[in-house]
């Protein structure tokens, strides 16, 4: 049973970028980040994997530790398969990818284990901080966020970033970010398992997702929210449920929009996979059955993983094999925001050659303070009597003298 805590809950903003025009580690956008936050004293990961026992144990033992291989198992076949995407991965810095603490959801040991950077701080925090188009947020279980920040989180998809939520962050952000997009009718799950369909298979985010032959399942805790969508003509259902919708009214479990510049994907339940329910023989049998079979993992790569302490079959092949799916979804939804950086980036070609004040057409200044910082990349909206209107990766927009920005 899910208990509901009196805790803010989590937002993990990832961030990846294109590895010829950069704006993530190394970056002067990414160093101004990162000085914001240090000035916030947010608290910062150490990239240690806590399992989920950080802030309390979430789930049980066995997928904690099904967790963890899933991780290892994820690595191993890119490394053999998709040698470019995990490069991409392992490229971000600290602040390129951003985890706010939450409860129900352990995005940043995902992370750890895969080997991803990432900063780690409080959802209070989005109230304030600027965000980077190049960045994806992933908002945890329940998404519990104030006014200023979800009109934050709005600005932040429009002008570019992605957006990853799940469960009843549906309620607390989309509803409220993106109000004609999807809902929740009121219509909670118990805990429960329910098959589901692959709606478009062919989708990046979801390559190598499921592997097992047999119909893939997905795990509902207790008190999740079923999604409604308000606006068909723009929300893709990317995997739905027919068992779902005949048991809780809606179908869809996996949907995904874009709006402005950025993109929003959702699902119902969590990515760290906190329980499972073996339901077919076949998920009953060792977690070396998924690893050698739906994996195709060799011998010597179970070795490798039993060298760092994982023994895949001290947990199932159905626990081994949802926690996969959860953890490869995650990935690809990092190496796709990477990928669509290229595009992004190719509209911020100015690069500011010293530090200016940002102005109105009149000549004011926009806010007290406000300036683009030397070396940030901009993107030039407008020029006119040696003026160029500009907006950099953070959003700032304003009027800056044109000698000022290099191309």
């Amino acid at each position: 049973m899910r208990n509901i805590p009196s805790v803010t809950c989590s937002i993990l903003p990832l961030l990846l970028f294109a590895p010829l025009a950069r704006a993530g580690g190394g970056s002067a956008e990414s160093a101004a980040f990162e000085q914001q936050l240090k000035s916030k004293q947010a608290p910062s990961s150490n990239g240690v994997l806590t399992d989920g026992t950080a802030e309390g144990k979430l789930g049980n033992e066995r997928m904690r530790k099904a967790n963890r291989a899933a991780s290892e198992i994820v690595k191993a076949r890119m490394a053999r398969d998709q040698q470019a995407d995990l490069a991409l991965l392992h490229e971000a810095g600290q602040a390129d990818v951003v985890v706010v603490k939450g409860v129900y959801d352990r995005l940043q040991d995902i992370l750890a284990a895969m080997d991803v950077k990432h900063v780690v701080l409080s959802a209070r925090l989005l109230d304030e901080l600027p965000l980077l188009a190049t960045q994806t947020l992933m908002i945890n279980c329940p998404g519990e966020l104030s006014r200023a920040a979800i009109e934050n989180v709005r600005s932040f998809v429009e002008r570019g970033g992605h957006l990853v939520t799940t469960d009843w962050a549906l309620q607390n952000v989309l509803m409220k970010a993106f109000p004609k997009m999807v809902r929740f009718r009121g219509n909670a799950t118990p805990e429960d398992v329910v098959a589901i369909q692959v709606t478009d298979a062919s989708d990046p985010l979801l390559s190598g997702v499921l592997l097992q032959q047999q119909r893939p399942r997905w795990w509902l805790e207790t008190s999740s929210y079923p999604i409604s969508i308000v606006d068909a003509t723009r929300v893709r259902v990317l995997a739905s449920s027919n068992e779902m919708k005949k048991k809780y009214g809606d179908a869809p479990v996996v949907i995904a929009f874009s709006y402005g510049e950025g993109h929003v994907l959702h699902m119902t339940s969590h990515l760290f996979l906190q329980k499972s329910r073996l339901v077919t023989a076949s998920e009953r049998q060792k977690g070396s059955s998924f690893a050698k079979g739906a994996a195709k993992l060799d011998d010597a790569s179970l070795a490798a993983m039993k060298g760092k302490g994982i023994d895949v079959d001290e947990v199932a092949s159905g626990e081994l094999g949802g926690a996969y799916a959860m953890q490869k979804l995650s990935t690809n939804l990092l190496v796709a925001k990477q990928k669509a950086n290229r595009t992004l980036l190719e509209g911020y070609r100015g690069k500011v050659k010293q530090d200016s004040a940002l102005e109105t057409k009149d000549g004011k200044a926009v806010k007290s303070g406000a300036k683009v910082s030397k070396d940030f990349k901009v993107k030039v909206l407008r020029e006119e009597g040696g003026r160029a209107l500009v907006q950099d990766l953070f959003g700032e927009q304003g009027w800056v003298p044109t000698q000022a920005i290099e191309r």
